[in-house]
């Protein structure tokens, strides 16, 4: 098995370093889009937890999903942003909301949607784990059918974590 698929894995894997480098240039060093808006709607985000035992259960505060007059959508973690004005910080190739603010407040640390919050430190795990993947694959010769296998379920389930994670917060 590892004869027949470490050179399709390998370039496979060389994806998953790049994206994110493109991503972080999206975010971090690429201007950002800045939109002024007004939210138009808020919903609570509320999980509901039950003991093993017990019969009644408890909710829990886990933040808030806004929406705005031009289309945004964004959430927040535990933070109810009061004003209805909010400046907006979109980056120009993955569209991502990577700043809230509002004229008295900056709510960028609260955010947890799109690709902020869990996704984010999925993302950077992804991409160490890939590199390592990629260095082990080059340079290990006797890298044995199991450490093969390992290196693809490992890559696999963050892949499907980071999805799962932006499916769940979007």
């Amino acid at each position: 098995m590892k004869e027949k698929y470490s050179r399709i894995t390998f370039k496979l894997l060389i994806l998953i370093p790049l994206v994110f480098i493109l991503f972080v240039a999206d975010q971090f060093i690429l201007p950002q889009k800045q939109i002024s808006d007004r939210i138009k709607e808020y919903k609570q985000l509320v999980v509901s937890r039950r003991g093993k035992f017990s019969t009644s259960s408890s909710k829990e505060l886990i933040g808030f999903r806004y929406r705005t007059h031009k289309g945004y959508e964004f959430g927040t973690a535990k933070t109810y942003i009061e004003e209805n004005e909010v400046i907006i910080s979109e980056s120009y190739v993955f569209r991502n909301i990577s700043k809230v603010k509002t004229v008295n407040k900056d709510y960028s640390e609260e955010l947890f949607s799109g690709l902020n919050g869990a996704c984010f430190y999925i993302a950077i795990g992804l991409f160490a784990t890939s590199v390592i993947s990629l260095l082990m694959l080059k340079f290990n010769n006797t890298l044995s059918e199991n450490g093969f296998q390992n290196i693809i379920l490992s890559n696999a389930f963050l892949i499907l974590l980071y999805f799962y994670l932006l499916i769940l917060f979007n």
